[in-house]
């Protein structure tokens, strides 16, 4: 790990550093302390808000973003830093796309704030839609969800290099190695694997879906679409939602895909592994865990780094 302020490394004062990802927040977030003495020969470092922080893993740059919040007491010195999704999630906007693809309108979105952008994924869904004083960052999420009810893809935002990036969830299927010690080989990560557990619930489970358009005066179901089978097991649990005149014509298309995303019993697990920074939210990985038979492919919810002597990663997982 290096860790380095306006390009100046400071990883030998640094200690109990934490990189944190989730689904729930776009952007990740790095914690770190610094020691603090007034004794003379005290080595002396000045890091400020708005600082430029980049952390390394040998030389591939994990994380980059500025210092957000720093509180210093009689021994220590704390910083919460953010990547530039930061300016994403703390902004508003008022806007009205008018028939616009979706990549296009968050490219847009992204420009007007100056947020270097990587690799988009093709989103060709139509935007038609009135934004008012709504975060950035949930203008996007938004965007995205309009993409997952028409095509069925899901989608994920994560920040590269200082750059953001969507990816189609499918694109990120991961395989990550680590080395338990540097004379030994590398060893795939569910190898390392402590501290599982699973649940599955049917709390959110949807089976059967219903469409409607139109106002509380005159309005109309234009789309049903059910699962039998879990009907039959679980019986029923619905889901309604309205849709605008120009989705009608696509409207089985969009309960279909609802169905698809919410016909299931959620199961989701916990693991901690030995660290690798790939671990990121939104990315796939491929588990045998025998013990709790976490089986299968599972998304990260979150990963939450804990870099020291050892570097561990606790991840919070959900069955794809």
């Amino acid at each position: 790990m290096i860790i380095k302020v306006n390009g100046k490394d400071i990883t030998s004062l640094v200690e109990n550093a934490t990189l944190n990802s989730s689904l729930d927040t776009l952007g990740d977030q790095l914690d770190f302390e610094i020691a603090y003495s007034k004794m003379k020969y005290y080595p002396k470092i000045e890091v400020n808000l708005g600082d430029l922080i980049q952390l390394f893993d040998s030389q591939k740059e994990v994380f980059r973003g500025i210092v957000t919040n720093k509180t210093r007491n009689e021994k220590s010195q704390s910083f919460t830093c953010f990547d530039f999704a930061f300016y994403l999630n703390k902004s508003k906007v008022i806007k009205q796309f008018k028939k616009v693809k979706a990549d296009t309108a968050i490219k847009q979105l992204l420009a007007e704030f100056n947020v270097p952008i990587g690799k988009i994924a093709p989103l060709q869904t139509i935007i038609k839609k009135f934004y008012y004083d709504k975060e950035v960052s949930e203008v996007i999420k938004d965007i995205l969800t309009e993409v997952t009810n028409t095509t069925g893809n899901k989608y994920v935002m994560e920040m590269n290099s200082g750059k953001f990036c969507i990816y189609q969830d499918s694109e990120l299927i991961i395989t990550c190695k680590v080395r338990l010690a540097e004379n030994l080989p590398l060893i795939d990560i569910s190898q390392t694997i402590s501290n599982p557990s699973k649940t599955a619930n049917i709390e959110d489970m949807r089976n059967s879906i219903k469409l409607y358009a139109g106002s509380e005066e005159k309005i109309k179901e234009v789309a049903e679409v059910k699962n039998n089978a879990l009907i039959k097991k679980y019986g029923l649990l619905q889901e309604t939602q309205s849709v605008e005149d120009k989705d009608i014509v696509k409207a089985k298309t969009i309960a279909a895909n609802l169905l698809k995303q919410l016909g299931k019993v959620d199961i989701q697990g916990s693991i901690e592994v030995l660290g690798n920074f790939d671990l990121r939210a939104g990315r796939i990985l491929v588990l045998n865990e025998p013990i709790t038979n976490l089986v299968g492919k599972y998304k990260i919810k979150s990963a939450n780094h804990s870099i020291g002597t050892i570097h561990t990663t606790q991840l919070d997982l959900a069955e794809v």
